[in-house]
């Protein structure tokens, strides 16, 4: 039934809150004015003290500050001064201390005469200038001492050459063209030369000028000495000597010599350093002035405080008057507001939080004002989404209902379908085996692939059955990917000679971890999906390595995939460009299967396309670990022929069609097998037959679905307990439905989906007789090719 409509509630326009509220707050502006315009009349007289103080005393007050501000910065230049590495550097600080001197006078200037005493701006002025004179000086003498100290370092490089020419001249001697008796004193007039250097080495680390003297007295005597010496030198080395020791010479006690010049930067340092103190000198006593005149200006500023303070008390009770009644009429207004308003929005919005919340609770719509209107209208939302609720409920139980019929018609349709196409198939190729005609032939094999694409619809409708029943089972192992690609290549290539397409396929013997049953059928049906949209040109198989997985990859050269309908691919059902619906497209399930197993099996997968050109689907699975402790036993070992037991091999039947109990009679007998039928379970006749050890089955074959109830696995249970022993068993089932084979699961036994080809039947039944006899075999899955 659908929801009975709402009728709307319009709301009534009101205006008594508002009308009370400005009423309020127009008493409360009527009060400020009138407490506003007392309090105006009071900063009158405040603001004419406030505004001499502003512009008058303050500004006097900031640069006396400023003053003695200025006064520490220019005395903290000179040290700054002194230790300069460079005349830019100490061109840069003067240009400072200039730089403040400017900007001091400029501030001396701006303040009023009469703000300072005992002409202290004079005082001031002259101090500046004295300190700027100060400066310079300074500068000067730092300049000379820098030009020392260059000197004396060119004099020690001067000096290293010095020694190393000896050296290298010690080492070049040739000792053979020199007699033993010069020898001697070559080696005594190097060392002289030696130790005058390291005497003048020292010299550029004395501070006081008595002992530079007395060195250089030293210095003069030993290098006459070291003159003298030089006629005992071996002729061929007097020259270089007379060279060396006149440079030294020049070096030591010439006018641009060490002594000389030491004599200078001492004489220049002790300058500096009287200066400096004549610097600090003068910068406190300009410090101290400026404090005087900070002094003067503070005791003018106090004066015009006091002033203030009596205008500031005036304002004070104008401005408690008026806090006090615009207080009272606050309170007020806030007892109002909040009994009549807030009280009733806060219940109001308790309302709306509990019937968002899922509660039923009631809406006060008592009153005649604004709040009522909205209580009211929040009542109209409430009824009318709880009424929009009920109709989607009814909606979705009716969507829920008609999921269930559709289910249970596909499984009903589906196994009412499989029992005459499986009695068909096994008809067909007992015909097949008996018929010799080519032209027959040809006739059953067009039955045959007839009956195919009708078992291809019918096992996708099984696949998305199983996977939506939770039945299949992942069976992960490491195997070569080759394995899976390879059965691929040899079951779709006839696919793509069909329709004139070239499959193209690159194997890969990398091993990977994963179901390969499963694996297959989402490799399968992707490739499929590309052969089936592919008119012409190529489709590529082929694999690559993505970090710790394998990608396996479907290319093709279809139509593409458009933009809008990237995202639908992957629905039930869905299909582009096949709204006719052809037969050679299938279903539109194959992309919605490979989705969901993909998810089963943790793979990821992903595509992409281009419009025109074609597109390349691929699922990545993980790489094997350990390959090589997860091997499974061979096929030979599995399809062990020397187990099939000796003799006449005696199958059990349950089957209740008449035409498809036939047809497996017909299939297993005509390979030499041996049967016994049943079309019901008849609990005394199975006795009966079995009572004889002579007639013991090798094998029981039961549909899922009997007469009566009665399913396949209670059959089987039956046959092995009246013979006291397992005995192997297949279970054969049309059931699509999710519950069923949930159910037929839980047997244990292999299962085959009908319609089931002959020639997969007598596999597995090779394969069950030639396996050791378990007490319960494990579930394998099989599909129909």
């Amino acid at each position: 039934m659908p929801p009975q409509p709402v009728q709307r509630i319009l709301p009534k326009s009101r205006s008594t809150i508002s009308t009370k509220i400005f009423i309020a707050l127009g008493f409360i502006a009527v009060t400020t004015i009138l407490a506003g315009a007392v309090s105006i009349m009071a900063l009158k007289g405040f603001q004419d003290n406030f505004d001499n103080l502003i512009n008058t005393n303050l500004p006097t007050l900031t640069d006396t500050a400023h003053i003695s501000q200025l006064s520490g910065t220019v005395a903290d230049r000179g040290p700054s001064l002194i230790i300069s590495p460079n005349t830019w550097t100490r061109l840069t600080i003067i240009g400072q201390v200039e730089d403040d001197a400017n900007w001091l006078e400029e501030i001396l200037n701006r303040i009023p005469e009469n703000e300072l005493t005992k002409n202290r701006k004079t005082k001031l002025l002259e101090l500046k200038t004295k300190l700027v004179e100060t400066y310079n000086r300074l500068n000067v003498l730092t300049e000379e001492r820098i030009r020392y100290g260059n000197r004396l370092t060119e004099i020690q490089q001067q000096m290293f050459q010095i020694q190393k020419d000896l050296v290298s001249a010690q080492s070049h001697t040739d000792l053979a063209k020199i007699s033993l008796s010069s020898l001697a004193p070559l080696r005594k007039w190097h060392e002289s030369i030696h130790a005058i250097i390291f005497k003048l080495m020292k010299g550029l680390n004395i501070k006081h000028p008595i002992p530079l003297q007395r060195l250089k007295t030293e210095v003069d005597i030993d290098i006459d000495k070291v003159f003298d010496d030089i006629s005992k030198l071996p002729i061929s080395t007097q020259r270089n000597a007379v060279s060396r020791l006149a440079k030294l010479n020049g070096i030591s006690l010439g006018q641009e010599g060490l002594f000389s010049i030491k004599n200078k930067d001492l004489d220049a340092t002790n300058q500096v350093l009287a200066t400096l103190n004549t610097t600090r000198s003068l910068a406190e006593r300009f410090a101290v002035a400026a404090e005087l005149a900070t002094r003067d200006v503070q005791n003018s500023i106090d004066a015009t405080n006091q002033e203030a303070s009596k205008s500031m008390n005036a304002i004070l009770k104008a401005l408690i008057a008026f806090i006090l009644i615009s207080a009272f009429i606050v309170v007020m207004t806030y007892m109002y507001v909040s009994r009549t308003i807030i009280l009733r929005l806060s219940n109001l919005r308790g309302s709306m939080l509990s019937h968002a919340e899922g509660a039923v609770e009631k809406i006060d719509t008592s009153g005649d004002d604004e709040i009522t209107d909205m209580a009211r209208s929040l009542q109209y939302l409430v009824d009318a989404l709880h009424s929009r609720e009920i109709g989607l409920l009814e909606a979705k139980e009716e969507a829920e209902h008609a999921s269930v019929a559709k289910t249970r018609f596909l499984a009903a349709a589906s196994h009412d379908l499989r029992q005459p196409l499986q009695a068909l198939n096994l008809f067909i190729y007992a015909l097949e085996n008996q018929e010799t005609d080519p032209a027959k032939r040809e006739i059953i094999e067009l039955i045959r692939n007839s009956l195919d694409s009708l078992k291809e619809l019918l096992n996708t409708l099984l696949d998305v059955s199983k996977l939506e029943a939770g039945v299949i089972q992942p069976l992960p192992r490491s195997f070569p990917a080759r394995d899976v690609i390879e059965s691929i290549r040899n079951e779709m290539t006839p696919v793509a000679w069909a329709k004139d397409i070239e499959l193209r396929v690159v194997s890969n013997t990398t091993e990977i971890f994963c179901d390969p049953s499963l694996l297959g059928t989402v490799v399968r049906n992707l490739l499929d999906n590309a052969i089936k949209y592919t008119e012409k040109g190529r489709v590529l198989v082929g694999c690559r390595k993505h970090g710790h997985h394998l990608r396996i990859e479907v290319w093709d050269t279809g139509p593409g995939i458009p933009d809008d309908q990237k995202e639908l691919i992957f629905q039930d059902f869905y299909q582009i460009d096949n709204e006719a619906r052809k037969r050679t497209h299938g279903l539109g399930l194959g992309l919605s299967i490979v989705k969901r197993m993909t998810n089963l099996l943790d793979c990821s997968m992903g595509f992409r396309s281009v419009l025109g050109k074609g597109s390349v689907f691929w699922v990545d699975t993980p790489l094997a670990q350990d390959a090589a402790t997860d091997r499974r036993l061979s096929t030979n070992a599995r399809n062990d022929i020397s187990k099939i037991p000796e003799g006449p091999v005696r199958i059990v039947i349950f089957e209740d069609d008449e035409h498809v109990l036939l047809g497996l009679k017909s299939v297993l007998e005509g390979h030499g097998y041996s049967t016994i039928c049943f079309q019901s379970v008849h609990h005394e006749r199975i006795k009966d037959t079995f009572s004889n050890a002579a007639h013991r089955p090798n094998l029981i074959i039961a549909d899922y679905r009997l007469e009566s109830q009665v399913t396949g696995r209670e059959a089987i249970a039956l046959v092995q307990a009246t013979l006291g022993e397992a005995v192997p068993a297949i279970i054969i089932t049309g059931d699509t439905a999710p519950a069923r084979l949930r159910e037929a699961k839980t047997s244990g036994f292999p299962i085959l989906h009908k319609p089931i080809r002959p020639e997969l039947l007598l596999a597995k039944v090779q394969e069950c007789l030639s396996a050791e006899p378990p007490e319960k075999t494990q579930e394998t899955e099989f599909e129909a090719v």
